[in-house]
């Protein structure tokens, strides 16, 4: 079975290690549960990021929030060595392309809150 992640999916890497020809990745994701209305985490270890999605890995620190462009989830069945069906113990979580959210800048940050205006003193005041 494998599963196309959503475009714009949300995560939040916790760390990256090279591996010369991919990247191997921790990261977190969320979503909320529409019955309950909580949020339930899921903590993604081994996340291999290949192509695009390891060029640009190198940028990545701890706490970084991205977005996946290009993921899946896989849970092919395998044949083992006695020649019997077989299922991995976890998924393969492999990210093609990711990017920094819209509102956020090249550092992973997000954009600053808006200015707030001050009130003029009485003497500003144009009536």
């Amino acid at each position: 079975m494998t599963l196309n992640i959503e475009k714009g999916q949300r995560v939040t890497v916790w760390s990256v290690e090279d591996k010369g020809t991919y990247s191997l990745v921790s990261m977190s994701s969320s979503r909320k549960d529409k019955k309950s209305g909580e949020y339930k985490n899921t903590s993604w270890s081994f996340v291999r990021f290949v192509g695009e999605a390891h060029k640009k890995a190198g940028e990545l620190k701890e706490k970084d929030r991205i977005e996946l462009h290009g993921a899946i989830l896989s849970r092919e069945e395998y044949e083992d060595e006695d020649g019997n069906r077989a299922w991995p113990k976890n998924p393969q979580f492999v990210v093609f392309n990711w990017q920094y959210p819209d509102n956020a800048d090249a550092s992973g940050g997000y954009d600053a809150p808006p200015k707030v205006q001050v009130e003029p003193d009485d003497d500003e005041l144009p009536f």
